[in-house]
């Protein structure tokens, strides 16, 4: 798999954006992670072709996760885009969806020229769309939050969304390849969130092979950052990604 980092930030970090990324699979399918605020103008900026995309997956309706699919839609809307384009995620994402678009641009939807297509994804229950495998666990969050385990026959990539981790999740990434993991703070200060510290523990009681620490805390970020890189030096199998960073496992 090809993972390319849109995004590394949290709600509010104006240097890193909202935490996103496009998964590349072997089968060559597309697949978006999150499209919060700040990132259909970071796709359309930096992505070779952004009209290749296959589908898009919505961890959870908080706003820097979810509320740039009215600006993703229209813009593809504009480059003539036909192929019709899937959304996966949660009980109830066709409405908060469709909800978005009609809020932010009323009647468009009647508009655009490729069709919607809605996938619900349920915990403890496998999917299969497009050769690929799509499992999911329910997260410690403050909103219902699915932490989304892919599987393409050659490689496992979890994606954690918002929230820590918790015996659910854990037994669902159990030795999976590489994670993409919320690390809000330094240690577990939110009952909500993940960590740094938390995210390192998790990654070494589970055996995943490579992970990658996001929607660090902006403010956390700037004052710590040298502390974090140490931390991330001493461990040769963790990454502390930015923006435009792609990499292949």
């Amino acid at each position: 798999m090809e993972i390319f980092f849109l995004g590394v930030g949290e709600t509010c970090d104006t240097a890193h954006g909202n935490s996103s990324s496009i998964i590349t699979t072997s089968n060559g399918t597309r697949i978006l992670l999150d499209c919060g605020f700040t990132v259909p103008h970071q796709y359309f900026r930096i992505v070779d072709d952004p009209t290749r995309l296959d589908y898009v997956w919505i961890s959870h309706f908080h706003g820097d996760h979810y509320l740039g699919l009215p600006l993703l839609f229209l813009r593809l809307w504009q480059m003539g885009r036909t192929k019709p384009l899937t959304i996966v995620g949660q009980k109830g994402i066709e409405e908060w969806v469709m909800n978005l678009l009609e809020m932010a641009y009323p009647t468009f939807s009647q508009k655009i020229d490729f069709p919607f297509e809605f996938h619900v994804i349920s915990p403890r229950v496998t999917a299969h769309i497009a050769g690929l495998e799509w499992s999911t666990a329910l997260t410690q969050h403050t909103q219902y939050n699915l932490g989304l385990l892919l599987k393409d026959g050659n490689k496992t990539l979890y994606y954690s969304g918002d929230g820590r981790a918790n015996t659910r999740v854990r037994r669902l990434i159990q030795g999976c390849d590489f994670a993409i993991h919320e690390s809000f703070n330094m240690v577990d200060t939110y009952p909500y969130h993940g960590s740094i510290t938390s995210t390192l523990k998790l990654a070494d009681e589970v055996d995943i092979g490579q992970v990658a620490l996001v929607h660090l805390q902006h403010s956390l970020r700037k004052n710590e950052i040298q502390t974090i890189q140490r931390m991330v030096q001493e461990r040769p199998h963790t990454l502390l990604p930015v923006a435009g960073d792609r990499l292949t496992f």
